[in-house]
């Protein structure tokens, strides 16, 4: 082999190393182009997934939001709801408790005029019968009497007539003198007994009621005969009705009821009863 051919074959031999090199370094570098693209495809991918976990971050959040927002409102709607319920139920209160004032009213001012009324009435019978009485002493009208009376003394009927007469212009203190005077001058007379049941009136219009019941006493132990004695038990348990004693007002009407049940006093008697029964 000659030198040119050496040369030639080691050129050949250089060029052929050097390409191989040159090869080489292209297929490191082909290599490391492909690494990094897979790198860069991966961060891709991974940004891409990054991009959409954001969204469905996002997404959730005003999904919540929302929810929230739908809580609070409902909430709040239900808060307004009962507070007009409770506005609703507080004007209902209040309409009913105006009504039951003035119910009460009303029965409160029933039962005056029911007890103006009553006492009108009563008025207007012991009125009645002090004119009879009146009248009776007047015309000289006997009391029939199974036993003798003993002689009045003067001026005794004209007392009686003087108490009746002051009694009924509302001079209650005065009419007391007279009927008592009648009482002390004309001690047998039949009149006594009404005369003590006048003096009663007279302390139950003073509003003296424990007097009154006294002497309407007087009447029922001293003459259980007398006319008087329905009108005594009636005015008797009134007083203590006034006093605020109602089981004595009750047994005394009670008893009423049962000696004289016929009479109007008795009537008037169980109306009492069942007002404080």
């Amino acid at each position: 082999m000659t030198v040119v051919e050496n040369f030639r074959f080691i050129t050949r031999g250089r060029a052929f190393a050097v390409l191989v090199l040159i090869l080489g370094v292209l297929s490191a570098g082909c290599a490391q182009t492909g690494r990094v693209d897979l790198l860069e495809r991966r961060v891709m991918g991974l940004s891409n997934e990054n991009q959409a976990l954001k969204q469905e971050l996002t997404a959730l959040k005003q999904t919540t939001q929302e929810l929230q927002s739908r809580e609070v409102g409902s909430v709040r709607q239900g808060q307004a709801q009962l507070a007009n319920r409770v506005e609703e139920i507080q004007s209902e209160l209040m309409r009913l408790s105006g009504l039951l004032e003035q119910m009460d009213h009303r029965m409160n001012k029933m039962e005056e005029d029911e007890k103006l009324f009553r006492d009108e009435i009563q008025q207007q019978m012991a009125d009645l019968r002090g004119e009879i009485e009146h009248v009776q002493s007047s015309g000289g009208a006997a009391i029939s009497s199974s036993r003798p009376e003993k002689p009045r003394s003067k001026g005794s009927d004209t007392l009686y007539k003087k108490g009746l007469d002051l009694y009924k212009q509302g001079r209650f203190h005065d009419a007391k003198k007279a009927f008592s005077a009648f009482i002390r001058e004309n001690s047998s007379s039949p009149k006594v007994a009404n005369a003590h049941f006048w003096i009663g009136e007279c302390e139950y219009k003073l509003q003296r009621y424990e007097e009154a019941i006294l002497e309407y006493q007087k009447v029922l132990s001293n003459f259980p005969k007398s006319n008087k004695v329905p009108d005594a038990l009636l005015k008797q348990g009134l007083a203590f009705l006034q006093l605020g004693d109602s089981e004595s007002a009750r047994i005394v009407l009670k008893k009423l009821i049962r000696k004289f049940p016929r009479s109007p006093q008795a009537s008037v008697a169980k109306k009492q009863l069942a007002r404080i029964s």
